[in-house]
């Protein structure tokens, strides 16, 4: 058997172990895991890679997998956490519900050069081409696997997929029957409740539904006050599977969500005092319906199709949004002839967006309406058979800011042998302009009484370019032991810059005061450089033990200084690793443990930091799980991030609470 079915061993860190839908169901425990055989194994495919399936060995990325193994072992509680396992990726939490998450460098509240789906549905606003993390949410019990490709993914993602990619796949309706009880209760996680429900509605046809209630206690600054920043979330949804015959079936899911998050904000004022403090009492409500049809004409062709409308509204002290998505996405997989396998299509996305100005925030204009075209078409041909593999592809766009885009990429990957493989890349990929850079104005700070600093948005804006170069290496030494590595080289150009604007006003805010702003535009005047490399391993030194290690190394330079501070430079660690353990005890007991490195922040003046995690975990019947879970155990709390805009930086503190799990 050749290493595509040999590599794989069972829940590996890394890019080497996924949980394929014909495994992903409820009754699969850590035991029945360790017990799998390499030819079930081998079996295990991902799709974020070639926007089709392939087995994991032959895939030519930077890919990692979470597994929904993975997800029961950590502890964790939202998905933004249980990113931190993944090398290459940087996770910093600034509050109680805020995260600033990037890949490969560049990391920061407004971080715009990573593109994250939900099953298919793009989560990033196009506010900023970021992504509100507070509001990405599914019961991670039904999280099939995430994928998450390091490095870019344009030629089929499109823009923003610079330099990454993250897939979160949810389990089939069919995976998830029966009834699920799960209660979390602890002193930073004052609730946290899950209920679904999953029944068969034909011989072909399964539903589910959920509900869940997230409440979460604050943070503290870093003088040990409270951050005011507590925050609650209530979220529901469904799931409906069917199929008509061998060759054709549907999907129609939806969620609905509405959070209160509290804040403190550091408000800057253009009369004699510099700083009004006041309590913002925020919600976010929104919610999304998708669709998609398969149908697969015969074992050479198929095709999908899928349309999804997603509503998400924030609101404010400083600004109301409300943001209107319609996309429709076409792909058709064929085998022109032997040797080729071709992945084509197109896509149409509607965007409404409507804003509600106040003295800190503002749109001009208020509402605005854009349209995204995409074409892509992608071949994978075969220069020597089950061994050497090039892979030629490009993405053809057409947005309302820059107009067109070309993302073209090329990968090679080489199965040496039964357990050695190869890969290498090249690939050009564009962070397309969002409404804040066309759009936005930005009170920033007071200079003096009656003058304060503003960002303000530039509609001549173009995109920001990386061409980025990747080689990579796996290899399987033993049976039970398996390493990943992979080296990239990134040259970004026309990097965003603040660059002089100009004075404007006088204006009056809303008590009466007059001022001026002093405007600081976007310019495409930035170059960059990075390189570095991630790497991944595990070893199963029995049936019973699983040890995974990650570390990744990055050196980013900018060629340019950045005064107005729009470059990203020291706001990404050069290192970090991870150790993880699990560890399946007599009499149903589990224990699993992480050790997490985060180097310093140098531009933040944030210190490196070690983050240690553990959970015991009993079922006294095969239905029945009682979990301890310690989350940061080793200080009582640190700093990761600076704080989000007009907030307080704040402390990440230890966790500790139980849970309760109940399948019927």
């Amino acid at each position: 058997m050749r290493y595509a079915s040999k590599l794989i061993s069972s829940t590996v860190l890394g890019s080497l172990v996924f949980a394929s839908p014909t495994m992903a169901n409820e009754e699969m425990d850590t035991k029945d895991l360790l017990n799998l055989s390499l030819e079930q194994l081998s079996n295990i495919e991902v799709t974020s890679v070639s926007k089709k399936s392939e087995k994991a060995s032959e895939a030519a990325a930077a890919i990692f997998v979470i597994t929904q193994d993975d997800i029961h072992h950590s502890g964790m509680t939202s998905i933004p956490e249980l990113l931190r396992m993944v090398p290459g990726l940087n996770v910093a939490q600034a509050g109680s519900h805020q995260w600033a998450v990037t890949s490969r460098g560049s990391n920061d509240q407004f971080a715009n050069k990573l593109l994250v789906l939900i099953d298919g549905r793009t989560v990033y606003t196009p506010l900023f081409s970021g992504v509100f993390w507070d509001t990405q949410d599914t019961p991670l019990e039904d999280i099939e696997r995430i994928e998450v490709i390091r490095g870019p993914g344009a030629t089929l993602w499109g823009a923003n997929a610079v330099n990454g990619v993250i897939n979160i796949i949810t389990k089939s309706a069919k995976d998830t029957q029966g009834g699920f009880v799960s209660q979390s209760v602890g002193n930073q996680v004052n609730s946290l409740t899950t209920v679904r429900y999953g029944a068969k509605m034909g011989d072909n046809a399964h539903v589910r539904m959920y509900a869940k209630n997230d409440d979460y206690e604050e943070f503290q600054t870093l003088a040990n006050t409270g951050a005011k920043d507590s925050w609650n979330k209530k979220q529901g949804g469904f799931r409906a599977d069917w199929k008509t015959g061998d060759t054709e079936s549907f999907t129609f899911q939806g969620d609905f969500y509405r959070a209160e998050e509290k804040n403190q904000l550091n408000l800057p004022l253009s009369g004699g005092a510099f700083v009004n403090v006041v309590t913002n009492d925020e919600t976010d409500a929104g919610g999304n319906i998708l669709g998609r049809w398969d149908h697969k004409f015969s074992k050479d062709s198929n095709v999908t199709l899928q349309m999804y409308y997603d509503d998400a509204r924030r609101d404010n002290y400083t600004y109301y949004a409300k943001i209107q998505t319609f996309d429709t996405d076409f792909q058709h997989i064929w085998t022109a002839f032997q040797g080729q396998e071709i992945v084509w299509g197109g896509g149409f996305r509607l965007i409404k967006s409507s804003t509600t100005p106040t003295d800190y925030i503002a749109f001009t204009p208020n509402d605005r309406t854009d349209n995204l075209f995409s074409t892509f078409v992608q071949d994978k041909i075969t220069l020597m058979p089950n061994e050497l593999f090039l892979t030629l592809g490009t993405k053809l766009e057409h947005n309302d800011y820059s107009g067109f885009e070309v993302e073209p990429s090329a990968r090679l990957s080489w199965l040496v042998d039964d357990k050695q493989t190869i890969w290498s890349s090249v690939s050009r990929a564009v962070r397309a302009p969002s409404i804040s850079q066309a759009d936005l104005q930005l009170v920033v700070a007071t200079l003096a009484p009656g003058a304060m600093a503003a960002r303000i948005g530039d509609k001549t804006s173009k995109s920001e370019e990386l061409t980025a170069y990747e080689l990579g290496y796996r290899i399987q030494p033993a049976p039970n032991v398996s390493l990943d590595v992979a080296a990239f080289y990134n040259d970004y150009t026309r990097l965003i810059l603040g660059g002089t604007g100009p004075v404007t006003g006088p204006f009056t805010n809303s008590i009466g005061v007059g001022y001026v702003l002093v405007n600081v535009l976007p310019v495409n005047a930035g170059t960059a450089h990075s390189w570095g490399m991630e790497t991944s391993a595990k070893w199963n030194p029995s049936k019973s033990v699983e040890l995974t290690a990650g570390y990744s190394l990055l050196q980013l330079k900018f060629d340019q200084s950045d005064p107005f501070g729009f470059s990203f430079t020291g706001k990404t660690p050069q290192q970090q690793f991870n150790v993880r353990s699990a560890i399946q005890l007599p009499h149903d007991v589990e224990w699993t443990s992480a050790m997490y490195y985060v180097d310093q922040l140098t531009g933040l003046g944030i210190k490196e930091y070690y983050r240690l995690d553990t959970k015991l975990s009993w079922k006294p019947l095969p239905s029945l799980e009682l979990s301890l879970v310690g989350q940061n155990l080793i200080d009582n709390s640190h700093q990761e991030f600076s704080g989000f805009l007009y907030q307080n930086a704040t402390q990440v503190p230890r966790s500790i609470y139980g849970n309760i799990t109940w399948k019927f």
